[in-house]
């Protein structure tokens, strides 16, 4: 008896590596690339300079960090040249938890490749001298602080002001000006735009949830599952219609990632039932499959589902349990 199961890996593999292309993306791009025009042309007239950040906020698994992260891929793929010749990198730190911004500064060296271990009284100063030096050695001039909230919560106000100050002075760096994309939930917005300085050098980015009554996201829900569908080779034609993707909508909580992410599931369930065509029905066996829940017992294929399911409820399910 195997413990993986190949056919449902080889279906969660192919749409996994595929990326949808969300009309959002190009918001986000064009933020992007107002960053980094500024910079690449301001570091060509001068050593001292004033870099800008970029901050994207939205709801949780609504697809923020997989956007920032498809971008990031496409900037360091383009191999950009910066005036001094050198490729400009970007790459991306990951707070989970509470976090200091000492330990920030540690993350920080371990996404720029120094990997050993910080031993001894080392100060948070020390670390992010070592964090501009070795950004600066590797051509690294965009850093992504990934569920940045976390290094807000639960600080005094004092505490969160010299937050603010620390990363102002990243940006304003004399001898590296670093650029930097801060990502989270809408909380964030509150932290990183509480300063006026700071506030005044980020542009912000929201990602909205789905919303249900507008036939733009509908029409949108629909691509997607179109897309995904055709990637693996299954015809989802039947299901085109706004009742579905509203309850859709509902049974992901109204997060586009997590519709992503219930669309693959259903796409391994009719793969393995060797069907042609993607049903109601494996939806509802995808969802119950997923919250073990009772044959069935799903938006999907309840009548009036409202009245046996919250939204908010859903989605703390979604959260609970791993993802795919």
């Amino acid at each position: 008896m195997s413990f993986v199961d190949f056919e449902a890996a080889e279906v969660i593999r192919t749409l996994k590596g595929a990326h949808y292309q969300f009309p959002r993306a190009e918001r986000l791009r064009a933020a992007i690339a107002d960053m980094t025009t500024k910079y690449y042309a301001e570091a060509g007239l001068a050593d001292d300079f004033e870099a800008t950040a970029v901050l994207v906020v939205g709801p949780s698994r609504i697809g923020k960090t997989s956007e920032i992260d498809h971008q990031r891929v496409l900037f360091n793929d383009a191999q950009i040249k910066m005036p001094d010749g050198r490729q400009a990198m970007m790459v991306k730190v990951m707070l989970r938890g509470s976090s200091k911004w000492k330990e920030l500064g540690v993350l920080t060296l371990r996404a720029l490749g120094y990997d050993k271990e910080i031993r001894g009284a080392v100060n948070q100063t020390q670390i992010w001298n070592q964090v501009v030096f070795h950004a600066k050695a590797n051509g690294v001039v965009c850093i992504h602080y990934d569920e940045c909230q976390h290094i807000f919560i639960r600080r005094s106000a004092e505490i969160q002001n010299e937050i603010r100050g620390c990363f102002k002075s990243l940006l304003k760096q004399p001898e590296w000006p670093l650029m930097l994309i801060f990502s989270g939930v809408d909380e964030l917005k509150q932290y990183i735009l509480g300063e006026e300085q700071l506030g005044n050098l980020v542009k912000t980015v929201t990602f909205p949830k789905i919303d249900p009554q507008q036939a733009s996201d509908l029409f949108e829900m629909n691509s997607i599952c179109f897309a995904y569908a055709e990637k693996a080779g299954l015809d989802i034609s039947t299901l085109s219609s706004a009742d579905f993707h509203q309850r859709l909508a509902f049974a992901c909580s109204y997060r586009w990632g997590l519709v992503i992410e219930l669309v693959i599931r259903t796409a391994v369930v009719a793969k393995k039932a060797k069907s042609a065509a993607i049903t109601a029905e494996h939806f509802c066996q995808a969802f119950t499959n997923r919250f073990e829940l009772q044959s069935g017992y799903s938006p999907f294929t309840l009548q009036d589902y409202r009245q046996y399911f919250e939204a908010d409820a859903i989605f703390r399910l979604w959260t609970e349990k791993d993802s795919i």
